[in-house]
């Protein structure tokens, strides 16, 4: 049987200004010390590497725009700086913030995080790997066709989905799980009318929780509806008996009746709202974490939806 496969880019770039470098939560140390975990936990030895490349453009350009595409690009010539988000279209551009940051290779580090994840996806569509894991920064699930937000440039895990769905990836459905503690709004609002994705978040929600999305209510439009399904949390901590019995509840039902199905279940937003909120006591934390997950957690699974092949962290 296929092994599974490792994607890790170990390079030190994409750095914080020196002055914020030492409190900024993300920088390379976020992954290379799970790298770390991974060798001292003797696992490393039984993963496949898959070396990460540059996403091209035109897989960038099945998600983003141009003008998105382009603003990217400009950061190798501009200033190492702290900013708030970007977004394209008129007014558009950089807003004032402190919570994302450049520098001459954070495109280069956005391109190569984005490839990385591409690179698995292509190795489980071949056969060569079974599944894979890509540890791989900057993150991406923030990231909108026309905004980079939340430390994110480009959406990795939806450039990877829509090169599965490429001719060339030939795959006619994608599943994509998303359970950071922060919802993947920018994953979201890409696929929210692409009935050939299935998107389920589970993530903190409530008032003053970044990004603020994520609401049961949001299910999709168009010809995707139902094919958005957000279980929103509204207490913090909860743990790994919160999140199977939501992919036991939930997710494996909805994901296994969608593709026979030409009319997707119309029920699914009250029962994941009555779901989350009936979970008020918090049981045990991830057992990935001593805390509730930190960084952007992703899998995208293929070929009827069924079980998650490749993960983003």
């Amino acid at each position: 049987m296929p092994a599974i496969g490792l994607v890790y880019d170990g390079h030190a770039q994409h750095l914080p200004p020196a002055s914020a470098r030492a409190t900024h939560i993300e920088t390379p140390e976020r992954v290379s010390v799970i790298y770390r975990a991974l060798g001292k936990a003797r696992l490393l030895d039984r993963l496949t590497r898959v070396a990460p490349r540059e996403a091209t453009r035109a897989e960038a350009e099945a998600v983003h725009t141009a003008e998105h595409l382009d603003a990217l690009e400009a950061l190798a010539d501009a200033e190492p700086s702290l900013r708030g988000a970007w977004r394209g279209g008129a007014g558009g551009g950089w807003s004032l913030g402190r919570d994302m940051f450049h520098d001459a290779q954070t495109a280069c580090a956005a391109r190569r995080a984005a490839g990385g994840v591409v690179a698995l996806t292509e190795g489980v569509l071949r056969g060569e790997i079974s599944s894979g894991f890509a540890l791989v920064r900057p993150p991406g699930h923030h990231a909108c066709e026309d905004r980079m937000a939340g430390f994110c440039f480009l959406n990795s895990v939806a450039v990877a989905a829509r090169a599965a769905l490429s001719p060339r990836g030939g795959l006619r459905r994608v599943l994509v799980v998303d359970w950071d503690v922060h919802h993947g709004d920018g994953t979201q609002a890409i696929f929210e009318e692409d009935p050939a994705v299935l998107f389920f978040s589970l993530h903190r929600f409530g008032r003053g929780f970044f990004p603020g999305t994520g609401a049961a209510s949001c299910v999709g439009g168009g010809a995707a509806a139902g094919r958005t399904v957000n279980v929103p949390f509204r207490r913090e901590g909860m743990g790994d008996a919160e999140y199977l019995a939501a992919f036991d509840a939930l997710l494996l039902p909805i994901a296994r009746a969608l593709p026979s199905s030409s009319s997707p279940p119309r029920a699914h937003p009250r029962l994941a709202r009555d779901w989350a909120e009936s979970r008020r006591e918090p049981s045990i934390r991830s057992s990935s974490s001593s805390r509730p997950a930190s960084t952007r957690r992703e899998a995208t699974g293929w070929a009827g939806w069924t079980s998650p092949r490749v993960g983003s962290r």
